[in-house]
Formats: structure tokens, sequence, C-alpha cells
């Protein structure tokens, strides 16, 4: 399965290639989150993230800037700011809640408001100073927490919680997709640039094979995720592909890569441990599949 772009939406991911390039130029700081405001000043004011809603970009071209700019091992929220915030009319940055509306979210102490998919409906809660706290965490994205949930003044959208489910699947499967692919170019350089046995340590056969099945897997959670985001197949399904492919894929790329992936002056951790937090989130791969069984089976 393939995607010929249009003339709009390659113009488009130009542009973002070009930000994601002059950003990859700035050298990581040794921590394990670091946002750049830069980089969020660059997308705000190039007005990516109306790609949604834009005449000849649509979902296809959001989810691949979502793909294109989790590469990046700088922070900065993708997802729900390209495919789910746009949907709702909401302002950027919305942090998504899980189930749990106390648990701990990404970028929910930088957030302008929070949203909460429910079963009964879509519920928006702005934010403001003191509502959310910092939490710390391993998992390489800023986390946070609200503080009293229930005092919030929740806000029911005029908005079909399945297909905001599906958007926010759709945004988590292509931040794995960039992730891993960002997390497999720094192995396969790191396998290039490394001698052993006085050669290359990306010239055995062993490697290259472990590296090639990875690369399989990376390919394809990308283009399960455009699938997704276009509708040609199940939303639950791209999430569930790319949430099975993050175990095997990091686990290679850390063997690899050895004990320097996970130091923090390499930010090969950053992208591999962003992939496991994501790899939870709505529920584990098996959940997603079972959703798009009982999906494919209805219609």
């Amino acid at each position: 399965m393939n995607y010929e772009l249009n003339e709009d939406q390659r113009a488009l991911l130009d542009a973002v290639e070009q930000v994601v390039q002059h950003h990859l130029a700035r050298t990581p700081a040794p921590v394990r989150v670091e946002c750049v405001p830069e980089l969020d000043r660059d997308l705000e004011q190039g007005g990516y993230f109306e790609a949604f809603h834009t005449e000849g970009l649509g979902p296809v071209a959001a989810a691949a800037m979502v793909i294109a700019l989790a590469r990046l091992p700088f922070c900065t929220e993708l997802g729900a700011s390209a495919l789910l915030a746009p949907r709702l009319g909401l302002p950027r940055t919305c942090a998504v809640l899980g189930k749990d509306r106390a648990a701990p979210a990404r970028f929910l102490a930088q957030a302008a408001c929070a949203v909460a998919i429910e079963a009964d409906g879509v519920f928006v809660a702005p934010l403001q100073a003191g509502d959310a706290r910092e939490v710390e965490s391993l998992w390489a994205y800023p986390m946070g927490a609200l503080i009293a949930p229930q005092a919030l003044r929740w806000e029911r959208l005029d908005a079909d919680p399945n297909e905001c489910l599906n958007l926010w699947r759709v945004a988590i499967a292509a931040e794995i997709a960039g992730c891993l692919s960002a997390a497999m170019a720094s192995v396969v350089q790191h396998v290039s640039d490394r001698r052993q046995f006085g050669r290359p340590l990306g010239s055995l056969q062993a490697v290259q094979h472990r590296l090639a099945q990875s690369a399989v897997l990376v390919e394809g959670v990308r283009w399960f995720a455009l699938a997704a985001a276009s509708g040609a197949v199940p939303a639950a399904l791209a999430l569930g592909q790319a949430q099975q492919a993050v175990r095997p894929v990091a686990y290679d790329l850390h063997q690899f890569m050895g004990a320097m992936g996970l130091t923090l002056e390499h930010p090969l951790h950053r992208w591999t441990y962003r992939a496991r937090r994501l790899q939870s989130e709505l529920g584990a791969c098996e959940h997603q599949f079972q959703i798009a069984a009982r999906q494919t089976w209805a219609a």
C-alpha cells in the first residue's frame, strides 16, 4: 500500500522538513526532557497545525506532519494539535486525559485546556495556572496531573466520541512512527561509524538482518498511520500495529547502540521512552486489535 501525495501535501511536508532540519542542527542538552520554545514558535508562526482543515491537505497531511516532527529529539505537543484540536476547535496546547482524569497525562502542566474523551461524550476544561502540577517521570515527555479535576469547569462538546477517539488513535500511531523512525536512523548511523573486528559494526550480516526486520516494522507503522488518517483502515488497527512494533524495535535498537543509548548525551532513549509511553496509551495493542475486529465485523 502506498500513497501519492498531492502537490499541496508535498509542499507542506517540504516546509516541515526544513523546520525539522533546522532544529536537528541544535545539539540536544544532556537532559531527559527538553522543550525548545523556538520550535513551538516556528510551528505556530508557520500555521502548520491548520493543515487538518486546509483544502488539499486534510488528515493525511496532518498525520504525515506529526510523523516528520516526532523525529526531533525535542519535546513539543504534536498529535492533539495536528488532529484533535482542529476538529474540536480547541486552542493549542490541549492535553488529552485517560480514563482517570486525575492520572498523569502528557503536556498537562503546560496545556491551555484538558480534553476527556469518554463513552458518553467529549469534555473540555480550560486550565489556569495552578490547575495542574508537573509530575516526575522517565518517559521523556513533560508529564502533569490535575490537582482537582472535579473542581474544573467541564463543558460537553458537540462531537462524536468515537470519531475523536479514532483521530487520537491516528495521532498516537503517527507519533510512534516518527519516534521509531528517528531512533532507527540514529542506530543505523552508529553501526555505520562504530568499528568492531576491524570493520563497521553494520557490515555484520546478523546486525543487518535484525535492523532490516526493524526497518520493515517501522515502515509498516508509518503506512498504517497514513492509511488510517485517510480512512482506508481502522484507526484502532493502525494504533495496535504501532504499539505492537514498539517492543521488538526498541529492544533491537538498544542492543546495537549499547549502553550509550541510555545516556543523557545520546537522544536514542528520548525516542524509545516516548514510544514506550505511547505503547500503553488508550490501552495496549491487544485492546486495539479487539476494537478493530469488532468494528470490521459490525461493518
